[in-house]
């Protein structure tokens, strides 16, 4: 009995000790539990993307507040800016508060508010304000269906739909266009 007794206390006494020794020591950080959200693979926050182009330039930088990636290669994008390059002398700004890349794709779908700044050369700023756009690297093209105000000094032009051509740095609205002039 003496023996039972003894050999509980013995396994009482490394359990307590194992316990103790699994504790994180006091001024020591424990280590952070981490978890993708909404079963995606990996979470970036301020990320930095660059695409190259066939010539290998830079074709886009993109800034990400955050990124959201999934095993099928879609993405969640938030506070998103990208700087295009390719095709022209000059470049496009295009800013957005949420946007997403569809499975398979690399075209980036951003909503939420777009708003586009584009300095031509030798010409004043072009300014763009959209509900939503396709920025499309594949095709150096930027798309929308939706309603779009266009800014120039002395020029409005609003309508429905538009493509930027990126390569021949031609932007055009597609419907109900409507032109105001300014002094």
């Amino acid at each position: 009995m003496l023996r039972i007794i003894a050999g509980l206390m013995i396994v009482a006494a490394l359990v307590l000790a194992m316990r103790s020794y699994d504790k994180p020591r006091i001024g020591t950080p424990a280590e952070p539990r981490l978890a993708t959200p909404d079963n995606s693979d990996y979470y970036m926050t301020d990320a930095v993307v660059h695409q190259m182009n066939s010539d290998g330039g830079l074709a886009y930088r993109m800034n990400l507040g955050q990124t959201l990636h999934f095993p099928d290669d879609s993405a969640r994008l938030t506070d998103i800016d990208v700087h295009y390059l390719s095709g022209t002398d000059n470049y496009w700004d295009v800013v957005a508060t949420k946007g997403r890349i569809p499975p398979g794709k690399r075209d980036i779908y951003l909503y939420d508010g777009v708003q586009g700044r584009h300095p031509r050369p030798n010409g004043p700023l072009v300014t763009i304000d959209t509900d939503n756009a396709w920025v499309r690297p594949d095709r150096d093209r930027i798309d929308t269906e939706a309603h779009v105000t266009a800014v120039e000094p002395g020029r409005r032009v609003e309508g429905d739909g538009m493509e930027v051509d990126l390569k021949t740095d031609k932007l055009r609205l597609l419907d109900n266009v409507q032109v105001i002039y300014t002094p």
